[in-house]
């Protein structure tokens, strides 16, 4: 093994667009319509996690939804088929657009329970009979009547194994893609006691203590705000204590243009004011 050198020079910062971008936003601002955009110009595919929202627009997309699924436990093992294709391809497209987080926060309830199913501690757990000791015990499956969740668990034990698989996610979608870019919702942020009852900022529409552990993960958090009736931007900038706005990257600050909706209805999108312009090029 070589010796570590200690250095004494300064390394110059070569970050110029960032690697995960969160854009959170009111429903029915547009979000959806620009995320098509961008994977029309760009190298980049839309995993749409919501149900519909991209039928009426143009997109390169992946639903996880499709026509034929009952509901969301098919909808959920039919998201680990398409995120296992992802990664068997990964690098095959340079930005995976998520769309959104918080639909991915509620699979987190199925996938931490099984995921807990899969350790020692958690083998027992949903099995049919728990006198047998057998390994492979018959279990209930997800859409049994005697299937529990993870977060049945006494003090709260199992969002820890649904935060811990939201987080699995988000290291694959790093293996799938070079640039990752998030939508998510916004809920607001209240201060309760006895005499008050008072909105006091937003914040991401994620389970408890995930919403810090993930903001802390990413290179930049920004709001999509309405500009007039046709214009969109992304503010950057961090009001008061809400959790919906930052950025490590210093270009990435205050309100950024991001879309115009023409004068025959087409919306014009300025992805070249988040990304530098040569990565935008060598993508498109």
């Amino acid at each position: 093994m070589e010796d570590i050198i200690l250095p004494d020079e300064i390394t110059i910062s070569t970050g110029s667009s960032p690697r995960d971008l969160v854009i959170i936003s009111q429903p029915k601002m547009g979000k959806s319509v620009i995320f098509g955009d961008f994977s029309v110009k760009y190298n980049g595919i839309v995993l749409n996690l919501e149900k519909g929202g991209y039928e009426y627009i143009d997109a390169r997309k992946i639903d996880v939804h499709t026509e034929g699924l009952t509901d969301d436990v098919d909808a959920f093992f039919n998201y680990i088929k398409i995120r296992k294709k992802l990664l068997a391809e990964k690098g095959k497209y340079d930005v995976l657009l998520v769309d959104g987080l918080s639909d991915l926060d509620r699979m987190s309830e199925l996938g931490g329970t099984l995921a807990y199913m899969d350790t020692i501690i958690g083998r027992r757990f949903n099995q049919i009979d728990p006198n047998n000791k057998s390994k492979s015990a018959p279990k209930y499956k997800p859409k049994d009547s005697g299937f529990k969740s993870v977060l049945t668990l006494p003090d709260g034990a199992g969002y820890k194994h649904t935060r811990d698989w939201f987080l699995d996610q988000i290291r694959i979608f790093r293996q799938i893609s070079p640039y990752r870019i998030y939508a998510a919702h916004i809920v607001d942020k209240y201060i309760k006691d006895k005499l008050r009852d008072e909105v006091v900022g937003q914040e991401i529409l994620l389970t408890g203590r995930l919403k810090n552990i993930f903001a802390s993960k990413v290179t930049a958090l920004g709001k999509l705000i309405a500009d007039g009736s046709d214009k969109r931007s992304i503010n950057f900038d961090v009001l008061n204590d809400s959790i919906i706005a930052g950025s490590r990257a210093p270009f990435l600050k205050g309100k950024i243009p991001i879309s115009e909706k023409q004068a025959d209805d087409s919306v014009e999108t300025f992805w070249e004011n988040i990304f530098d312009e040569d990565l935008l090029l060598k993508i498109k």
